[in-house]
């Protein structure tokens, strides 16, 4: 069941520019700052261009269930965050920071004038870490199971213990997190954790102390485009609940949320995800 009144993925129509959609597509390597190798694919016509920013330990394939679908109507670029996926692994510092630069770097060297970024779980605030870099190329953010509650901060005993879990024994701590996050499709969960272990140890483990250290509600603040979320309604001990009235303190903000599902709720239930905005309203809110 989807649940709100808000429609996410249908505000893109509204700022849409139409044009015939075109099914090529390509794959290229751009550098970042620091030379680190960036590789993505691009497909479809259309803006404005929707950019795929893939969960921590992920890739661009795990967004395989929309990249097709939404190039019928927009350019859609995916990259491979530095550390993962066919991109480099010898950055020397592993920031969100950085990955926003490299969101950016790559939206700038493809000259995309108009960008909708969206962002799974670590893609949620890097999005919006890269949307103020972008600046008016950005015309909103929309995120998939992250940016649950800006007021919650990680207690560092927790921090602490997802950090031992993995330094005891790293592919059992990977096991253990992803089984609690996909707790029905054992054939997905067994996909996810076999690309998830091919990420850079190294960079994942220094992501860790970022991702719980990351302020919601600071880069919240700081974007000022509408961000829209389909997240997944709580399934199990370390789920979050959505704050939406939370959020709408610091940003123009909404969400959809989804029963039966889990954190890769993209991959897990795809047609519901994809057409969530057929439960939904229009945004209230101009874009």
């Amino acid at each position: 069941m989807v649940r709100a009144r808000l429609n996410c993925f249908a505000f893109l129509a509204l700022l849409a520019v139409a044009s015939e959609a075109r099914a090529d597509g390509h794959e290229g390597t751009i550098k970042a700052a620091d030379g680190t190798t960036i590789a993505y694919e691009v497909r479809g016509d259309g803006e404005p261009a929707l950019v795929f920013v893939h969960c921590w330990s992920c890739n661009r394939g795990f967004w395989r269930e929309q990249l097709g679908l939404f190039a019928e109507d927009y350019t859609v670029v995916a990259l491979d965050l530095p550390g993962h996926g066919a991109s480099g692994r010898d950055r020397a510092t592993w920031t969100l920071e950085a990955y926003a630069d490299d969101v950016s770097r790559l939206v700038e060297e493809l000259d995309l004038d108009r960008v909708v970024l969206v962002g799974h779980s670590m893609g949620g605030p890097v999005s919006l870490l890269a949307a103020v870099r972008l600046k008016e190329r950005v015309a909103g953010v929309v995120c998939a199971d992250t940016l649950h509650d800006a007021a919650f901060k990680m207690p560092e005993e927790a921090l602490q213990g997802w950090l031992q879990s993995f330094e005891q024994d790293y592919e059992a701590g990977m096991r253990q997190g992803i089984a609690s996050m996909v707790p029905k499709d054992e054939a997905l969960r067994a996909w996810i954790v076999e690309e998830a272990l091919k990420a850079d140890r190294e960079a994942m483990m220094a992501l860790i102390p970022e991702l719980g250290a990351f302020d919601v509600a600071d880069a919240l603040s700081a974007v000022d485009v509408p961000v829209r979320c389909v997240n997944a309604v709580p399934y199990g001990e370390y789920a979050l609940p959505t704050a939406i009235e939370t959020n709408r303190r610091y940003a123009d903000f909404d969400a959809v949320l989804m029963d039966d599902v889990g954190h890769f709720l993209q991959l897990e239930r795809p047609e519901a995800f994809n057409r969530s905005e057929e439960h939904t309203s229009e945004l209230q809110s101009p874009c």
